[in-house]
């Protein structure tokens, strides 16, 4: 209905369409120079890549990196840390890539897979490869065939034994891997699967000398083989016959297969020792509690939402509007606890949904259904502790969507949306009927993390690393890193609910080992890694202005490797040593990618600091064009998009990248650009940007090589709104682009956003706007930050942009920009997409076609290169009149 509505809207819109240019998805001349100089430009693109993805070998002699192009990233370069920085092999079309030993790899990708021994060069190849993984604590691999066999080798490359017709399989990662087989009879014509485990050259099955062990057969269709996580039985989900349930059966993995049954399982009479469960479903998930002493077990059946062919119905008292787009969902959740083997179903006519938080007797229960009038961006639920002992309910949380719990379920602790304050429960106290509920008030904290042996409790901030003593019931600075922002790099998680963006889990780390901590210091910029141990600190990576894109380290005093990277410096891929005593010589540069790219180490750059009229500290990121030279002027591009100081250390990469701006090719094409941030305040969103831009503008008021006449304003998204804003309160700027954007802040506060499947009031009552009130309660607020109201004050020529399928900030919002503009006879062109959403993907046909325009529309404005034909029809009749 509403996607009819925006259509005839669209309608009335082109019909209106007369004297200003409106480019819709028709094709126009490129500026000649850039068209001549297009095939240089994309062969010039091509050679830039980036390095991604690290991984080092069990001793840490070998380190592998993906190389990424914009393109592409199917190639893998293989380092060996004892030999020069030159990749020892370059690995293609390999999806797949595990560590065999300490001095092999496995590799598949594209059919093909491959044993290559890093020591001596030998290379074991196989064709019509599906899937290829190893066995480390055995030093077995296997290699399974598109045609269904999977055959077994030793580390040498040496034949074990096959299975044919294997349909599912799954492992340990040590020694063990368990397939699903299917069987036809040859008189019924019916099918029957068995589950069986693969025996390596020492153990043949005792049934007629097999090289496997059956465990299981069944009628039904198995969907999925998985081990749960201590290794305690293999799971099986089967499609069940002539039905819309599943079943989910338990087999016990760790005894020898022919102690799990009594009799041969390929016999129908067989007595098995495994239990089963159904349930009515489409899928099946199952969560282990308590290293395997009960399993939580959610039957989820999703019901498509109902397809009215005459009218749909809205409801002004509906609570399931989120879902209106993909449809509901049904529980049926059953408990199987296995040292009692009884099985426990949990209701579902108070509350629709359940999450095991690590306790085999509680359980968080909640609906998810609206219950705060969708004032959130995101469900947040009220939640109850359900107690399975006593089939009793007590409250927890008011309204929250992110729950951290124990691993053992003693202590759970939430975040409460409405007080912005955590709340921590002990819930062994629950059993005592003395519930123990603590408010933790502190602000700022985030990302909870249990120790392992729940004694402590550690919160993530900007202001260092905090230790809650669940004893004593103390928080406290552990005394490292403050002011600076801390992460916990190295905790376990376990999810327990990922629905509707809530974010309930299982977050602990390990005390009897180092803790990894990524230390950020924004005032400086400047990034380190350090271990933590009880109240001692080791420097693992000195703090360093460089973007440390990825790490990798293991607690047992090995090196740590780490891809690094800054605006003038391609990745680089260095090792330190952790036990080396001369520290000032214990970093290593194993590669330096981008060699080709030999002018980028003169790039300049500076990160201004300086505050707006509101008081509040900002940071801008100015570059420098590419071969600067101080005795001349250039004009600049001003990029927004609320705060992007943090992007100073990225190594900018040219390409058409998917909103019509890149850094490197303006750079390249002579022109300053700058990065200011926006933080918003009280005044509402436009106000704070345009101080914000007003205010790093001002910094930049007397640099003697910027011309302050050839300035131009560009956004996307959040920054299109921004630039459009500014452009009606702003003489400062010789044009704008703006892309995907909202104008009218009033009509999409009233709008539902079908990608997001939210109502937007949200996003500017607790989301991305902040203007933090409703439109009723301050309506001057919002009609004083709408750029639609002050269209006719833009003094400036725009460039609009939208993909017509953008169903995030809707085509209607940008044509109504355009529409003012071309009412009030202002300079417009619009390009409309009629294939894109919301951005236009990077290097699709019209990310290229956007990024060649807007580099055209900047050199028409800000270096007077003009002559440009699809520019020119627009801007003729200005200067003619």
């Amino acid at each position: 209905m509403m996607n009819r509505i925006q259509e005839k809207l669209m309608l009335i819109l082109l019909m209106g369409l007369t004297t200003t240019q409106l480019l819709f998805g028709q094709k126009t001349e490129t500026n000649n120079n850039l068209k001549k100089d297009k095939d240089t430009l994309e062969v010039w693109m091509s050679k830039f890549y980036t390095i991604t993805n690290l991984k080092a070998s069990p001793n840490d002699r070998y380190v592998l990196v993906g190389k990424t192009y914009k393109r592409n990233n199917d190639t893998v370069l293989v380092f060996d840390t004892e030999k020069s920085n030159q990749p020892i092999h370059t690995l293609v079309k390999k999806s797949n890539i595990l560590f065999f030993d300490d001095d092999k790899l496995l590799t598949s990708g594209d059919g093909k897979a491959e044993l290559l021994n890093l020591k001596t060069d030998q290379k074991k190849s196989y064709e019509n490869v599906q899937r290829a993984e190893t066995l480390d604590k055995s030093g077995h691999y296997f290699i399974l065939n598109k045609d269904k066999t999977l055959s077994l080798y030793d580390k040498n490359s040496k034949f074990i034994n096959s299975v044919s017709g294997v349909s599912q399989y799954t492992t340990d990662k040590k020694s063990k891997i368990f397939i699903a087989e299917k069987e036809e009879n040859k008189q019924t014509k019916e099918n029957t699967s068995f589950v069986s485990v693969i025996l390596n050259d020492n153990t043949r099955s005792k049934e007629k000398n097999s090289n496997k062990e059956t465990l299981y057969s069944t009628e039904n269709e198995i969907t999925k083989l998985e081990l749960a996580p201590s290794g305690k039985y293999l799971i099986v989900t089967e499609k069940i016959q002539n039905s819309d349930h599943l079943q989910v059966t338990f087999i016990p993995a760790n005894a020898p297969a022919n102690e799990s049954m009594s009799t041969n399982q390929r016999n129908p009479d067989t007595k098995r020792a495994f239990k089963s469960f159904s349930g009515k479903a489409d899928f099946v998930t199952i969560t282990e509690i308590g290293n395997g002493k009960s399993y939580f077990i959610d039957f989820d059946k999703r019901i498509p939402p109902a397809q009215q062919e005459m009218v749909e119905v809205w409801y002004g008292t509906d609570k399931n509007l989120r879902k209106k787009k993909y449809g509901t969902q049904e529980h049926e959740y059953q408990i199987w606890n296995t040292e009692t083997n009884h099985l426990e179903k949990l209701p579902t006519n108070k509350f629709s949904t359940f999450a095991a938080m690590g306790s085999s007797r509680y359980f968080l229960a909640f609906n998810t259904e609206e219950e705060f009038n969708y004032v959130n961006t995101s469900l947040v639920f009220p939640i109850d502790l359900y107690d399975i002992t006593i089939k009793s309910y007590r409250p927890l949380f008011t309204a929250s969507s992110k729950v951290t719990g124990t691993k053992d379920g003693t202590y759970i602790v939430g975040f409460e949306e409405n007080q912005g304050d955590w709340v921590l429960y002990d819930l062994t106290s629950f059993a005592k009927n003395l519930p123990s509920l603590i408010f933790i008030t502190e602000k700022g904290f985030k990302n909870p993390v249990f120790s392992s042996d729940s004694r402590f409790l550690f919160f993530e901030s900007d202001n260092g690393l905090w230790q809650y003593d669940l004893k004593s019931q103390k928080m406290n600075p552990v005394g490292i890193a403050k002011g600076k922002e801390v992460k916990i790099m190295d905790k376990k998680i376990q999810s327990a609910y990922t629905q509707y963006n809530a974010r309930f889990e299982l977050s602990t780390i390990d005390l009897q080992k180092p803790m990894l901590l990524k230390v950020r210091d924004k005032k400086n910029n400047l990034t380190s890694y350090i271990n933590w141990r009880r109240g001692k600190t080791e420097i693992l990576i000195p703090p360093t202005q460089n973007r440390i894109k990825d790490v990798k380290y293991s607690e047992n005093k090995s090196p740590i490797f780490s891809i690094e990277e800054n605006y003038n410096s391609p990745p680089l891929l260095y090792r330190y040593e952790t036990q080396f005593k001369n520290k000032e010589n214990r970093k290593t540069a194993i590669f330096k990618s981008g060699k080709e790219d030999k002018v980028i180490i003169n790039l300049k750059q500076e990160i201004l600091s300086y505050t707006n009229m509101a008081g509040t500290k900002l940071k801008g990121i100015l570059y420098y064009p590419i071969g600067f030279n101080p005795n001349q002027k250039y004009p600049m591009v001003v990029r927004v998009y609320q705060q992007q100081a943090e992007s100073s250390g990225v190594y900018p990469v040219p390409d058409y990248d998917e909103d019509g701006f890149n850094v490197r090719l303006l750079l390249e094409h002579g022109y300053f650009v700058f990065l200011p941030d926006i933080i918003y305040d009280e005044r509402g969103t436009g106000i704070a940007a345009l101080d914000c831009v007003n205010s790093g503008l001002d910094q930049l008021q007397a640099h003697p090589n910027i011309d302050q006449k050839r300035i131009g304003l560009t956004g996307h998204s959040m920054g299109g709104y921004e630039t459009n804003f500014i452009a009606t309160k702003s003489n400062q700027f010789a044009a704008y682009v703006s892309g995907a954007s909202v104008n009218n802040i009033v009509k999409f506060y009233f709008s539902y956003n079908a990608h997001f499947n939210l109502f937007d009031f949200s996003r500017f009552e607790n989301g991305q706007h902040e203007m933090n009130v409703s439109f009723s309660e301050d309506k001057e607020k919002y009609f004083k930050n709408n750029p639609i109201d002050d269209v006719e004050k833009v003094s400036a020529p725009m460039l609009l942009w939208t993909g017509l399928k953008d169903e995030n900030v809707t085509p209607d919002q940008t044509m109504a920009f355009y529409t003012g503009l071309l009412r009030n006879r202002k300079p417009v062109i619009a390009l409309l997409y009629p294939n894109k959403e919301h951005d236009l993907g990077r290097g699709s046909k019209e990310s290229e076609d956007l990024n060649l325009k807007t580099l055209e529309w900047w050199g028409y404005f800000l270096k007077d290169e003009k002559n440009v034909p699809w520019i020119d029809k627009e801007m003729m009749k200005y200067q003619n009149n």
